[in-house]
């Protein structure tokens, strides 16, 4: 009875005969070497085949044995590969060849690599080189680069811990320590202490994909400061990965189970059963270092993006793995965007998976725990890694000034530091601030500090603050600033009344992107900028002094979510991201250019104009006429405000106002 045959020698040719096993398929496996033998897991489904063959002896096997055959020999075995090709022609049997992964994203940002076509170019540029080379090529090339004295003296091997390895070395000229017998696969973990037990200063690597483990070689190299010697790939390769054989030719396809698990704030015993039951059945754990660490006993990789963690899926496929995330899943998490990255990923891979998550206590939940406060009332916001994000200062702020509690989740000491200098450069400095550092671990401190105090707090860990404020400013439904708020100066401003109805015309969402045009004091900004942190306005105006007094009303208010454009529109458009609304409070008579410019800009937009003069009025008309809009509201606005005269109060009339709002759609 003829079997499925297999050319291995490589992972992807172990991980094939392993499953196919698994699934109780008989099949010939041929391997090169009796190391390839043995490195096979034994099975009486495998039958396994030792040493090199001819094109002619594997047409033989592949006419009377075989019904299928599969190439998973090494991608640098070009003239393997072209042999077993050869042979399957002529048996009249389809040959498949399974590849790697590509080498597409291999480079971690910092990586120093130089490319070269072949060994024998790359050990002439050893030879310009100084310092400790590390070899991870194998030993089939070894005498090329060890041909030159000064390379070979500083060559250190990383070979199979076979006899014709070790042999080949020692042919080469190479003995005791610069040989390094190991079997992978290897870590990033692994491949560092070697740099660094070996005074490395030099690594060549082939371009081999996640199976040869390339990528953690570069990722070693990069955190070592060293430079990256690689060999590319002789050509590009096509075929089928080793989920796709499986599901196209076996009707087999992997199942494997990935559970994405909160881990609580750290220490084991506030593991949720569900959660520990988790890791307890994982084969494979990924996290940061600190977490696989402490779940140990079994393969660990310090790995959370979903770039690094799905090459070690695809090379072991295991049936379930478990990637550890601090606190809960669900409260500012990496799981958030590693689920559906994963699904997507599997969907596409003939792989069945299911991506399961699971909750665990996270960090608020313990920190008013130990408080003895409850949080159903509290606003949750997060500034780890934000030092940068003006956004997330606005909402931290606002979440202050109007809750009486706000958990902030930080990042380290400097992020307690810049949580402080908010408070206080905001008038926020009397709150309570309740601070918890590596809650639930040994050194666990949790305490009240002050916001002037943040300013001394040094020690690097984790942390997570319950900001108290007893005297919560009370929101309005709709945040209104009187005139009186604004610093003015002499520069034009629109006055509350029309500012008001005005703001409310446009129709405002969360996560609105805001142009105001002609925005003189920046009174209209602020006014829209105050809706919610989310919102984002451009103040676009052109002259300098009420530029400077936008920035000053901003500062006043806390908006850190406004930014100045000196400019004039249109040109002051250009390079700013699309908006959703405008407000065009003066057009200094480019208005049809400027509606243009938004049209082509945003092609559907909210837009609110205000009218003094009947010039301006007559330019509207005329200039809508050219645009497709909808929802077209006139209204005039006159007001007149009181004035004292004696003992009476006398109304004065102030200039009517007239606004038009309509949504803008393609030009007609």
């Amino acid at each position: 009875m003829k079997k499925p045959l297999i050319f291995s020698g490589t992972t992807e040719g172990r991980t094939l005969s392993e499953k196919l096993t698994a699934s109780g398929i008989a099949h010939i496996v041929c391997v090169a070497t009796g190391y390839g033998e043995l490195v096979m897991e034994p099975s009486g489904l495998a039958d396994v085949r030792t040493g090199r063959m001819t094109a002619l002896e594997m047409y033989d096997l592949m006419k009377y044995e075989a019904d299928k055959v599969f190439d998973a020999t090494h991608p640098y075995a070009a003239d393997v590969s072209h042999n077993i090709l050869t042979a399957c022609l002529a048996a009249d049997k389809e040959y498949v060849r399974i590849i790697r992964d590509t080498d597409s994203e291999l480079f971690p940002k910092g990586a120093d690599m130089h490319l070269f076509e072949s060994a024998a170019e790359c050990a002439e540029a050893l030879a310009e080189t100084e310092g400790n080379i590390l070899l991870t090529t194998g030993s089939k090339e070894l005498s090329t680069y060890a041909a030159d004295e000064s390379v070979r003296s500083r060559l250190y091997a990383r070979v199979l811990p076979s006899h014709e390895s070790i042999s080949l070395c020692e042919e080469a000229g190479l003995s005791g320590k610069h040989i390094i017998a190991m079997q992978g696969p290897f870590s990033l973990e692994t491949d560092l202490a070697l740099i660094r037990q070996f005074d490395i200063r030099t690594l060549v690597t082939k371009s081999s994909g996640s199976a040869g483990g390339a990528p953690d070689k570069i990722k070693a190299a990069a955190k070592a400061g060293i430079p990256v010697y690689m060999i590319g790939r002789p050509s590009e390769e096509t075929g089928l990965s080793v989920n796709k054989v499986l599901a196209e030719y076996f009707g087999i396809r992997n199942r494997m189970t990935i559970d994405l698990v909160g881990i609580g704030p750290g220490e084991k015993d506030l593991l949720t059963a569900d959660a520990a039951d988790s890791i307890e059945k994982a084969d494979i754990l990924f996290g940061a270092s600190r977490m696989v660490e402490a779940y140990g006993g079994r393969r660990a990789y310090p790995f959370y993006r979903a770039e690094d963690i799905i090459p070690v899926l695809e090379r072991e496929i295991p049936e379930r793995a478990a990637v550890l995330f601090s606190g809960d899943t669900g409260f500012y998490s990496g799981a958030e965007k590693l689920a559906p990255a994963l699904r997507e990923w599997a969907y596409g891979s003939g792989m069945e998976c299911n991506v399961k998550v699971h909750p665990g206590i996270s960090s608020f939940a313990f920190l008013a725990a130990k408080a003895g406060v409850s949080y159903q009332d509290a606003k949750l916001v997060s500034i780890h890694g934000c030092s940068g994000d003006k956004r997330a200062a606005t909402e931290l702020l606002s979440s202050v000034r109007y809750n009486e509690k706000t958990f902030v989740l930080l990042s380290g000491a400097d992020d307690v530091k810049l949580m402080g200098r908010l408070l206080t450069e905001n008038s926020l400095n009397d709150v309570t601030i309740i601070l918890g550092y590596q809650m639930s671990y040994p050194e666990e401190i949790v305490g009240i500090i002050r916001a002037e105090d943040c300013s001394k707090v040094n020690e690097q860990g984790l942390y997570t603050a319950l900001v108290i404020n007893s005297k919560p400013a009370a929101r309005q439904v709709l945040p209104l600033f009187s005139d009186e708020d604004m610093i003015r100066g002499k520069v034009p401003m629109t006055k509350e009344n029309i500012r008001h109805l005005s703001v409310m015309k446009l129709g405002l969402t969360e996560g609105a992107v805001v142009y105001d045009i002609g925005s003189g004091t920046g009174s209209v900004a602020c006014e829209i900028a105050a809706q919610d942190s989310s919102i984002k306005v451009y103040a676009i105006e052109k002259k300098e002094e009420a530029c400077s007094l936008i920035g000053q009303n901003a500062a006043k208010f806390g908006l850190a979510n406004i930014q100045i454009v000196q400019g004039t529109a249109p040109e002051a458009l250009e390079g700013l991201e699309p908006p959703t609304h405008a407000f065009i409070g003066g057009s200094s008579g480019e208005l049809r250019e400027i509606l243009t410019v938004l049209n082509e800009k945003a092609g559907r937009m909210r837009i609110v104009i205000n009218a003094v003069s009947l010039e301006t009025i007559a330019e509207i008309q005329s200039t809508l006429k050219d645009f497709r809009i909808s929802e077209l509201s006139v209204e005039q606005i006159s007001v007149s405000r009181s004035r004292e005269l004696g003992n009476y109060h006398l109304m004065t009339a102030e200039n009517p106002v007239m606004i038009a709002s309509f949504t803008m759609g393609g030009k007609s």
